[in-house]
């Protein structure tokens, strides 16, 4: 059985907190872009050209004769450390025992429909942009539910670099990402990271998921001048100005959230690979979103990445490019919702043919609501 990593897994540093208050047992929370200057930076750096040409930022495969998905090359196994559940204090509340799911908000019936695989597409669903040093990469992730409806869900490996102990910079999101570099639901950019103490600081994959809460979205729409006429730079080139587009739930819905389901359930995964398979072919692009389905998925462990108790997911042959797309259980394709259940992790070539054909994700426990319901308490605007 092979497998590979999207980006870097090593020991690392557990970064300042957010806030002056610390967040509670077992939940990290880091800034992002916060201050009026950060996000400038992050708006200006991410021009229409270069998400135009984005597409050509698919993530390395990682060279591995072990187990499961990821991109960019891994820099050293993670350091062992017993996984510890988040614990709750007196700002977050553990769940009701007999509560295991909650609801999500439905796109507005304005969103477009794409069907593909005789499925129609959750407009939650994007990619993710980001920097490491001067590379940058993509990932896959989702609008999930929350007060302030501003929440995005993805792997913990792509809005964290474990190896220097800091969130990834330049981190944006863009639902209903197509290969042409229009935006039209906005680009939403990351205000604060949280994620689970253990993953902050070994990268052990059990714990392999982020929740990111994000700012008001923009788009960038061409400029004209009074008479209608598009504007030219000295270049001769289009000119665009930012248009704010709100909410990023208001725009495109968000997921439910569902936990403490079991290892076996029926799931939809959704993500945007591109990355080459271990024999090097290349059956997808990054340019859209595809989709997989399973009538029950399995417990599956792999010592190389720290996973002992992950979730998967056979038949489905995703790549490098994948990582933190969503898997929706009860997903309902009229009202295009569901619940997140987990998130694109590890891939697999389960039988050595050097195709992948399964992917995995960290088990969605109480430690994981703990988050998720921690950061869906942080209002951005």
């Amino acid at each position: 059985m092979t497998a590979s990593v999207f980006l870097s897994a090593g020991p690392g540093l557990v970064g300042a907190l957010a806030d002056s208050a610390p967040a509670p047992a077992g939940i990290t929370t880091l800034p992002m872009a916060q201050s009026d200057a950060d996000l400038q930076k992050v708006v200006d750096w991410w021009t229409p050209d270069r998400l135009k040409n984005a597409s050509g930022y698919a993530p390395k495969t990682a060279a591995s004769s072990v187990t499961g998905t990821a991109s960019a090359s891994p820099s050293g196994t993670p350091t062992t450390l017993t996984p510890a559940a988040a614990a709750a204090d007196n700002t977050t509340k553990a769940p009701n025992s007999k509560t295991t799911a909650l609801l999500g908000v439905a796109p507005p019936k304005t969103v477009k429909t794409v069907r593909t695989k005789n499925v129609n597409l959750p407009p939650t669903v994007g990619k993710v942009f980001f920097r490491i040093g001067t590379t940058e990469y993509w990932c896959s992730a989702s609008s999930v539910h929350s007060k302030y409806g501003n929440v995005v869900a993805t792997a913990g490996h792509c809005a964290y670099d474990v190896k220097s102990g800091k969130p990834v910079e330049s981190w944006v999101f863009i639902p209903s990402y197509t290969g042409n570099g229009a935006t039209p639901y906005g680009i939403y950019v990351g205000h604060t990271l949280h994620i689970n103490d253990t993953y902050a600081a070994t990268g052990d994959y059990d714990f392999d998921y982020a929740f990111v809460t994000v700012h008001h979205g923009y788009r960038w729409d061409p400029d004209k001048d009074v008479n209608g006429v598009p504007k030219k730079d000295a270049k001769g080139q289009q000119m665009y100005r930012s248009v704010d587009t709100g909410r990023l739930e208001n725009q495109v819905g968000g997921q439910g959230f569902a936990w403490n389901r079991g290892y076996v359930v029926a799931a939809y995964a959704f993500g945007y690979p591109a990355g080459p398979n271990p024999d090097l072919s290349r059956p997808y692009t990054g340019l859209t979103m595809v989709s997989c389905l399973t009538r029950a998925t399995k417990k599956i462990s792999t010592p190389k990445w720290e996973l002992d108790n992950g979730v998967l997911f056979s038949g489905c042959g995703f790549t490098a490019g994948a990582s933190g797309g969503p898997w929706l259980i009860k997903y309902s394709p009229s009202r295009r919702i569901g619940y997140l259940n987990g998130v694109n992790s590890l891939t697999y070539d389960l039988d050595g043919d050097g195709r992948n054909e399964g992917v995995s994700s960290p088990y969605f426990n109480t430690a994981t609501y703990l988050v998720y319901s921690y950061a869906t308490r942080q209002k951005t605007d």
